[in-house]
This record gives structure tokens, sequence and C-alpha cells, in this order.
């Protein structure tokens, strides 16, 4: 069982749980969604959207699971329990990569972003180095402020994603049309490419043990499932039905475009001012992933010391968010590395859940 002391030092409360839960999710990535899965799925891309999120609800359903047998010992216990200290301790370390790798991945793409659009002056070393600085600091925290930081985001991430909604007043219904025109495999296709963007649902299998109503896990992580599937649906449905499928194709951040049909009589574009505010929900997501890779890696740190992570992950964070380069480069990256992640997931924690089964757990 993990140290109840600093568990109970740790607790969060039912709505932190599941905005951390829908911040793990959500990030910048969804500025760019429309573009992979339009792509293939064409005007069918919020119907492959739609279906990708049966990833997470299985992740939600294989959690709640193994937390209501054994509330107290995260994945990461569990591992070692099943599969030996020596195998379980290499399948967290694989894990641990994972979260540094979205984190890093998630540093490179807002980089990207915000040279492209505010701050093209600033060489990536800089906007890198410095963006590490106040995650890092944030993540060291405990999972109560990574929790606040989560709720304070949550509401302007919904009023971000809603505001385009002036845009359906000058949409085209030849956009989406017609429904089920581009077939079945496309859709398939469009599916595999959405369930990459919902990746982060895993943090669950790190964070039920401090959740203080383990009685709600269940009811709460599915109601920021569902809402993180229908912000994605409304995301792809919208860019589409405003822009049109190629258009959509052509651009990296899709997404932004439909922000200019949102005029201010104050602002000259309301797109760089969305950008700005998206910052917050950029640091957020970082934060938590950022806050998985620590809270996994102090695992592996008897011997050097759980302060020492701070400054051994800082310069591996930098190092990856600046090689995976310009954005065409990243997202090759991208494209290759999420699958094999999406897979070792599913195996992982399905695994684990099977061992639950057979073996029994603890119930509290």
């Amino acid at each position: 069982m993990e140290g109840n002391s600093n568990i109970k030092q740790s607790y969060i409360t039912v709505s932190q749980f599941a905005l951390i839960i829908f911040g793990s999710i959500v990030g910048v990535g969804i500025l760019s969604l429309p573009n992979s899965v339009v792509k293939v799925a064409h005007q069918d891309g919020w119907i492959s959207t739609l279906i990708g999120g049966v990833y997470p609800l299985y992740v939600v359903m294989i959690a709640s699971y193994i937390g209501k047998k054994n509330p107290n010992d995260s994945i990461l216990i569990l591992s070692k329990k099943y599969f030996s200290r020596f195998i379980g301790s290499i399948l967290n370390l694989i894990f641990a990569t994972y979260f540094i790798f979205v984190a890093s991945m998630i540093a490179s793409y807002y980089t990207n972003l915000m040279r492209t659009y505010i701050v093209g002056f600033l060489t990536p070393i800089k906007v890198i180095a410095i963006l590490f600085i106040s995650i890092i600091y944030a993540a060291s925290r405990n999972l109560k402020v990574v929790g606040r930081i989560s709720e304070i985001s949550f509401y302007l991430t919904i009023f971000l994603l809603l505001s385009p909604i002036v845009a359906l007043k000058d949409a085209n219904m030849i956009n989406i049309s017609p429904i089920f025109g581009s077939g079945f495999r496309s859709i398939v296709k469009g599916t595999l490419k959405s369930v990459f963007a919902y990746s982060g649902a895993e943090i669950i299998l790190l964070i039920y043990p401090f959740i203080k109503e383990k009685k709600k896990m269940l009811v709460s992580s599915l109601i920021s499932v569902i809402l993180v599937i229908v912000m994605y649906v409304w995301c792809v449905f919208i860019t589409t039905y405003y822009l049109g499928p190629d258009i959509v194709d052509k651009n990296y951040w899709s997404f932004l475009l439909v922000t200019g049909s949102l005029t201010l009589s104050v602002v000259n574009s309301y797109k760089y001012i969305f950008i700005l505010l998206w910052s917050l929900i950029a640091f957020k997501s970082m934060s938590i992933n950022g806050y998985a890779s620590i809270h996994i890696l102090k695992d592996f740190s008897h011997k050097i010391g759980g302060k020492k992570i701070y400054f051994l992950i800082y310069p591996v964070f930098v190092y990856l968010a600046l090689k995976y380069g310009n954005e065409i480069s990243r997202q090759k990256i991208s494209d290759i590395v999420f699958p094999w992640y999406i897979i070792f997931n599913l195996l992982y924690m399905t695994s684990i859940a099977v061992f639950v089964f057979f073996k029994g757990g603890r119930n509290a």
C-alpha cells in the first residue's frame, strides 16, 4: 500500500479528480485535431471522433474496476505485485516515459504555435527552457496544486472552445454532406487518428488513490470523459462545417481559423487573444503530465533523493521538446510513436485488470 500519510496529505476533491482527467486529455492538440481526423475521414471526421471516445471510456471502466478492488494501491504498486518487482518496475518506467513524451510533445507543439503567431523573434530554446522551469515547479507541488490549476483552466477551456459558435451562421451544410459519405474504411481510419487525441485518460490509474470520496470515482470520471468527447466532436464538427474538408486538411491549426469568425470591436483579431488565453490550458496539460512523470520516477529515486529528480528530468524535457523540431517534424514523430504507447497502455492496464479479477484485490 502506498504511504497512507502521503495520500492523506494529497487528497483531492471529486471535482479536482474529474477536472484533472479532463485537463490531462484536453490540451493544445485540440487545435489541430480536425486536421488529422478530417484528412482521412473527410466530412465524417466528427463521427470518427465520436467513435474514438470509446478509448477513454474503456480507460475509465478499467481504472474504476482496479480502483474499486485496490482503492489505495495505484497501478505502480499493482504492476510490481503481479508481474514481480523487476518486470513491474520496467513496465512502470515505460509508463513514465509515456508521460514524459506527452509533456515534451505538448511543449514542442505549443512553442511552434507561439513562435508562428506571437513570439517569432524568440528561439525555441528560450521558450522551452523557461516553459519547463514553470512546469516542473508546478508539477513538483502535491496533487492538490495540480487539481487547483485544472479547476481554474477548466472554465476558460469551455469558454474558448465554445466561443466560435457564431461560425454556425456562416457555415455551409455542403461541407459535412453527405453524412457517412466518406465510407466505412475512412471513418475507421479517422477513428484510429482520434484515439491518439484522447490519450491522457491514463492519469486515472495514478491518481485514484488520492480521491477523497472513492465511491464517486466512476461517475465523476465518466462525466469528465463524456464532456471531453462532446468538446472534441464539437471542435471537429464546427471546423469542418465552417471551413470544409479541403481547407481543414491544408492548415496546421485549423480550429484557429474558426476563431476568426468571432469579431470584437475592441481588438483586430480574436485569434491572437485566443492563443494567449490558450497558454493557460497548455500550461495545465504540461503540468499534469509533468506531475505524472515525476510521481512515477520518484518510485525509482530512493538512492538519489526525490528532489534530485526535478533537476535530472528538466534537461530531458528540454532536449526532447527541442529535438522534435518544427511542426511537420513533430507531427511525423507523434504519428510514429503514439500508436505504440497506446498499444502498451492498453495491454498494461488490461493485464492488471485481468490479474485483479483472477487473484482478487483488497477492498476498502
